[in-house]
């Protein structure tokens, strides 16, 4: 659904980037997503998790908006 708004409604690169990112990750993030939030232990990965990513996109976009 957020995928869906993001595409079609008129949203800030700040408050999109979230489900952007949600949409682009595919079936693999949405399945880590989804342990977590039914609190199932966290399969092995390598790299940051699915929070850590969301998180560092947010934060780039803020930093971007921050300079100008």
């Amino acid at each position: 659904m957020a995928a869906w708004g993001y595409k079609y409604l008129p949203v800030t690169e700040e408050l999109g980037i979230r489900a952007k990112l949600l949409s682009d990750g595919g079936p693999t993030m949405w399945a880590e997503l989804r342990e977590i939030h039914l609190g199932l232990k966290p399969k092995r990965r390598t790299g940051p998790s699915v929070d850590e990513r969301l998180q560092a996109a947010y934060e780039k976009v803020m930093a971007k908006k921050a300079k100008g």
